[in-house]
């Protein structure tokens, strides 16, 4: 086979990115590819072309290998160092372009059916691109996608938006969609009786509903085998443990058989897909894809500071040179961004500038209720909340960040009993999937760093000194 240099592999993957994602790739992408072909690190494109390190890997590269992954990985990860060869390998058997959409085989510009629920009408919807193509791949390869972050990042918003793009765009086609909210947490026999009720297929006779859960299970199975169901079940975190110091079991006593049902669900064989919506991760369900099942996982970050301003330009707020500074505390949290941008419109007639000269009167309040939803000590173990009063104490340091290394060699020190690494790393990993903390490294050493996000940690200080 003959070699490809970096030049015809932008090209090919800059017609790719056209066809199935309808824009071009930007000169900072086409550097980044260029550098994994060649085998280049981040620091030599830097020094070459006088770009920050940190841009490079942590924002262009990371939202184009998220890019990649859903236009050329075709089920397989694409990273840096395994562009070139998932890229060749494609290329050599023809089927780079073979998802693509063509004029022989247009592409489908129904609506899904709507049989159950309804999907919340979204608005208006900032920057997600890169996550939304990423997100099409992995609901077109898996049984059950879970889209778990902190409140207010927008995780119905997103399922809906990813919904309307696939109903009216692209493949996969769905035959059918029900969309529940379970904030209330059904049991699994009473959300199974009610699924059942909105499929309603003729081949399955109307009779008396089994009494077993699991019967009930069986049912449904078979009915979204039988067509193509794309189930949304938002605010799935009603039904996992609120108090982790009693069991390492993902679920409430009363839920237990949903972690059976997923199981299920993820194992049979059939072309429907489950849509979880959760502030907490499933854990048991990313085991599930460890291992190699059709589940994927994806936790929503914070908006970037270009999606996050367009908010900020649609309210008409003025003071743009003062926008960074503002959008600083909320780490790319949607709610919360509308929330301050609705009350600098209303009381300070737009201004950055008037409301960041009141801000640390106003931020209490403001953020109070999306405080009080995103951070819940009641659902975290001891050691959970003992290092974020930890991190909260460090607020004589300058930049707020504590290094893995010192939060081992420290936090022992401040509790009662012995404390094993392990036990540290999986309470810091838990925090991480709440967005209760940042985490950050060190670009030459890689050395790992955490700190609290400013309002939470403005709030653990507060609720110490009452």
């Amino acid at each position: 086979m003959r070699t490809i240099n970096s030049q015809e592999a932008i090209k090919a993957i800059d017609e790719l990115v056209f066809a199935k994602a309808g824009r071009r790739l930007n000169q900072d992408e086409k550097l980044v590819i260029e550098a994994a072909w060649e085998d280049k690190e981040y620091k030599e494109i830097a020094a070459t072309f006088a770009y920050s390190i940190d841009r490079l890997q942590r924002d262009v590269g990371r939202k184009l290998w998220i890019l990649l992954t859903g236009v050329l990985g075709n089920g397989e990860k694409v990273t840096k160092k395994r562009l070139r060869s998932i890229l060749e390998r494609r290329m050599a058997t023809g089927s780079l372009l073979s998802s693509a959409p063509s004029q022989s085989n247009p592409v489908n510009t129904s609506a899904i059916p709507i049989i159950g629920g309804q999907p919340p009408n979204v608005q208006t919807f900032f920057g997600r691109e890169v996550e939304l193509i990423g997100l099409r791949d992995a609901i077109a390869n898996c049984r059950c996608l879970v889209i778990y972050g902190a409140p207010g990042f927008g995780k119905s918003a997103m399922s809906a938006t990813l919904i309307e793009e696939i109903s009216t765009k692209r493949q996969p086609e769905f035959d059918c969609l029900i969309w529940k909210s379970v904030h209330y947490g059904p049991t699994l026999k009473g959300l199974l009786a009610n699924l059942l009720d909105d499929l309603a297929l003729p081949a399955i006779p109307e009779q008396q509903l089994p009494q077993s859960t699991q019967e009930l299970a069986t049912l449904l199975i078979k009915a979204i085998s039988m067509r193509r169901c794309l189930l949304v079940l938002d605010s799935a975190e009603a039904w996992l443990r609120k108090d982790r110091n009693s069991s390492f079991n993902s679920y409430s006593e009363q839920y237990s058989e949903y972690g059976v049902f997923f199981r299920r669900i993820i194992e049979a064989k059939h072309s429907s897909c489950i849509i979880l919506t959760s502030r907490e991760p499933f854990r048991d369900l990313m085991k599930l894809q460890r291992s190699g099942r059709a589940i994927f996982s994806f936790k929503l970050e914070g908006l970037d500071v270009k999606a996050a301003g367009e908010i900020l330009q649609t309210r008409g707020l003025a003071d743009e040179h003062k926008w960074e500074q503002l959008l600083e505390p909320y780490l790319g949290n949607p709610a919360a961004i509308e929330l301050v941008a609705s009350r600098i419109e209303k009381f300070f007639s737009g201004s950055v500038a008037k409301f960041l000269h009141y801000q640390t009167e106003l931020t209490s309040e403001i953020f109070r209720e999306t405080l009080a939803e995103q951070y819940q000590p009641e659902r975290l173990s001891v050691l959970d909340r003992q290092i974020l009063s930890y991190l909260a104490q460090r607020a004589d340091d300058v930049n707020d960040f504590v290094s893995f290394l010192q939060i081992i060699e420290e936090l022992p020190v401040r509790l009662p009993s012995s404390l094993s690494i392990s036990e540290l790393m999986r309470s810091i990993e838990n925090l991480n999937d709440l967005c209760l903390i940042v985490k950050s490294k060190n670009r030459e050493t890689k050395e790992l760093f955490l700190k609290l996000p400013p309002l939470l940690k403005k709030h653990i200080l507060q609720e110490k000194q009452v």
